[in-house]
């Protein structure tokens, strides 16, 4: 039967004996990765009828994976072994090709070349510096600290000015069997994500979303978890790093401790369960205690909105303040800046490995190439395997007065079934010395290119996070309508998001015997996951390994689906 139907992996609950493993192995490829999954703790133990255990199997060169979680039953025992099985392959399918690409890095700390001045490019600019490297970046905006209009910037300084990090800050945010696949191309007031004017939609979307749709629960579940897991990795990094670059901590707004707030009480109950399993719960409040111990939350709480609340491991920060001490920072050790340089995209040499970034005033040349251009890809990315994975989604932003009794811990504001469902408030201090709170929320779906917006929808979002705003904080909201505050502090981002909600990492080689890589796709988390993507970035350029390299490798997807 295996030779028969050549699968590339096998959920059993005993192994496979020599002669059938060993004919599934003669029918197909003989590079081709075979893994199987034992679904019983025992499985293999030499049985009557099972055949030899897993040592057989080994000759014949399968990989066999052991389930040994005894409680672990039904569908979620399926999807355990489904997600451990794919991992297992994407490993062994990949693990050739990153090899010999790392092992093929030439020795010592050379130049780069970073396309790209958001924070997460700019956390690996500072990594690879203090790795030895000669440091350059390039940005089509003007330098942050200019005084530019937010339009003229990307999602880090563009948006508001506020960033969060908690252990689920990137996160899965595909459907699920009750709500279906997120609704790309219903607009906004209906509900929906799409931001674009539909005839700016051509077949590049609608493939897009087809992506989207169709990933199986117990992939996205797999794919979620490889996030969290890289957040985790980032939370000790965020530590070191503030810890070691103390300027970056100075006068930034830091503020420990996120208020995590549920107007549903079965969602209130799912995420206890989650932050608990995450060990980021320091402590489940009532809607009494909420109001007790965050006065300035009463009114939610005397409104009947609240359903309880979650105080969370996490930090936020002043993201605007924050960039420009880490930029002042990179200059100061040595690092070049070309800031309103558009990069138009990679040069290639004969053999069409890239060999230089293309400029208006030439060619740059470097050792490396590391390009993470948000949302802005375009053909920036042409030619590399990321190319036309990331697209647009919209974020929008107000800031209001924080008025007394005054908010003291930033908030994560969930309201299920609202357009505005997820929102940030972010603690500040505005530009004139006031207490503020800076409100983000929104998903509104741009497609390929961020510029495709429609006014219409762009207003209907802003009226979503103005409605979560006046519900929480109906005396601050009228002030800030009152005196112009509302409309003055009305922007919005476009951030970078990927059909999979799986950030992209590419390791790829350039004529020079170093490496183009690529980083994106990190939809609402770029600032929680910068550390994380800056180590995977220098180990790759170190010639080295590192999780991510496989876990956010630019094809999981495609080879999921398109393998044989």
């Amino acid at each position: 039967m295996l030779a028969r139907h050549r699968p590339d992996v096998l959920l059993t609950r005993t192994v496979p004996d020599a002669a059938e493993a060993a004919a599934w192995r003669r029918a197909t490829a003989r590079d081709a990765p075979l893994v199987v999954v034992l679904l019983a703790p025992d499985a293999g133990a030499g049985r009557e009828g099972a055949g030899q255990p897993a040592q057989d199997a080994a000759e014949a060169h399968l990989t066999v994976l052991r389930l040994t979680d005894r409680a672990v039953t039904g569908r979620e025992l399926y999807a355990r072994a489904l997600a451990l099985a794919e991992l297992r392959w994407l490993t062994a399918v990949t693990a050739p090709t990153l090899s010999s690409r790392l092992a093929a890095v030439r020795a010592g700390r050379g130049s780069v070349a970073l396309v790209g001045a958001g924070v997460v490019n700019l956390i690996t600019a500072l990594r690879l510096l203090r790795s030895g490297h000669r440091v350059t970046v390039y940005d089509s905006a003007p330098d942050p600290r200019s005084g530019a209009h937010w339009t003229a910037y990307g999602a880090s300084r563009g948006g508001g000015d506020g960033r969060m990090f908690t252990l689920t800050e990137t996160d899965g945010y595909h459907g699920n069997a009750t709500t279906g696949p997120i609704p790309f191309l219903r607009p906004l007031k209906d509900n929906g994500w799409c931001l674009a004017e539909p005839s700016a939609l051509g077949e590049e979307e609608r493939g897009w979303v087809r992506d989207s749709a169709r990933i199986p629960p117990w992939l996205a579940g797999a794919y979620t978890d490889d996030v969290l897991l890289l957040n985790r990795m980032s939370q000790p990094l965020w530590d070191e790093l503030l810890s070691t670059e103390p300027e970056l901590a100075r006068d930034v707004g830091l503020r420990e401790g996120i208020l995590r707030l549920y107007t549903d009480p079965a969602e209130l109950r799912a995420q206890i369960a989650r932050q608990q399993a995450l060990g980021a719960a320091r402590r489940v409040l009532s809607p009494e205690q909420v109001a007790r111990s965050h006065p300035a939350l009463s009114y939610a709480h005397t409104a009947g909105i609240l359903a309880g609340g979650v105080e969370v491991t996490g930090f936020t920060v002043q993201i605007h303040s924050f960039l420009a001490r880490l930029i002042g920072l990179l200059e100061r050790e040595g690092v070049q800046f070309h800031w309103e340089k558009p990069v138009d995209g990679l040069h290639t040499d004969a053999n069409g490995l890239p060999d230089g970034l293309r400029c208006a005033e030439g060619l740059v040349h470097a050792d490396h190439y590391v390009l993470s251009p948000g949302a802005y890809g375009g053909e920036l990315l042409r030619g590399t395997a990321a190319h036309g994975l990331i697209h647009g989604v919209v974020g929008a932003w107000l800031t209001l007065p924080n008025l007394l009794p005054r908010l003291v811990h930033s908030l994560k504001i969930s309201r299920p079934g609202h357009l505005a469902k997820d929102t940030n408030v972010t603690v500040t201090t505005a530009p004139d010395g006031k207490p503020s709170l800076v409100v983000g929320s929104g998903y509104g779906w741009t497609g390929a290119d961020p510029a495709h917006i429609d006014p219409a929808q762009l207003d209907t979002l802003h009226t979503a996070v103005e409605d979560t705003a006046a519900l929480f904080f109906p005396e601050a909201f009228e002030d800030a309508r009152a005196d112009g505050l509302l409309e003055r502090s009305r922007r919005h981002c476009v951030r970078p998001w990927t059909a999979s909600s799986l950030p992209v990492l590419e390791i790829a080689p350039n004529a020079h015997g170093g490496l183009v890589v690529v980083t994106g796709g990190h939809n609402t988390g770029g600032f929680a996951q910068a550390p994380v993507v800056a180590q995977a970035v220098a180990t790759a350029v170190h010639g080295e390994a590192h999780p991510m390299h496989v876990r956010y490798h630019p094809d999981r997807l495609r080879m999921f689906y398109r393998r044989r």
